[in-house]
């Protein structure tokens, strides 16, 4: 009962008290998003040094990891992508087993693609080459372009397992 009255007493006090913690938990999870799509957090794994350390070098290097790995149709797409990577990401930095040589899956490689495009709109429209068709059938940018966002000489990652 004694929470009841102080509620009851205190009702303005409680609900701006709510708020400011909705506030200040809302802009921690915001600060949270943003930073765990970025080089620097990405970085942060064994294995992705290397990983990273290439796309410094390269004409990217202002981007962050999620604009080209994660898909932007829809926030909902864009948080399950992020969570489904980032889980995906922790088991094998945990297991240890990534390759020396990491290599996009053909939905990562199709989502850079969609990514390029959605970038490079305004410079595919003078391109003569087929847009948005898939990747088997002439849609990749991928073919032409892979060393673009991580450098021309692919520096071994994964982790090295004596």
């Amino acid at each position: 009962m004694a929470i009841k009255d102080f509620v009851s007493r205190h009702t303005l006090a409680c609900l701006a008290g709510g708020f400011a913690i909705g506030v200040v938990i809302s802009g921690a999870g915001a600060a949270m998003m943003s930073f765990s799509g970025s080089p620097a957090f990405c970085g942060t794994c064994h294995s992705m040094k290397e990983v990273t350390a290439t796309f410094a070098q390269s004409t990217h290097s202002k981007l962050e990891c999620v604009d080209c790995h994660l898909p932007h149709d829809s926030m909902v797409m864009y948080l399950f992508e992020k969570g489904r990577t980032g889980m995906n990401d922790v088991y094998h930095e945990v297991l240890r087993d990534y390759p020396a040589h990491i290599k996009l899956s053909a939905r990562g490689r199709d989502m850079v693609n969609r990514n390029c495009l959605r970038c490079h709109a305004n410079t595919m429209d003078k391109v003569h080459a087929d847009l948005f068709k898939p990747m088997d059938t002439g849609g990749d940018c991928l073919k032409c372009h892979s060393r673009i966002a991580h450098g021309a000489r692919p520096i071994e990652g994964g982790i090295k397992v004596e």
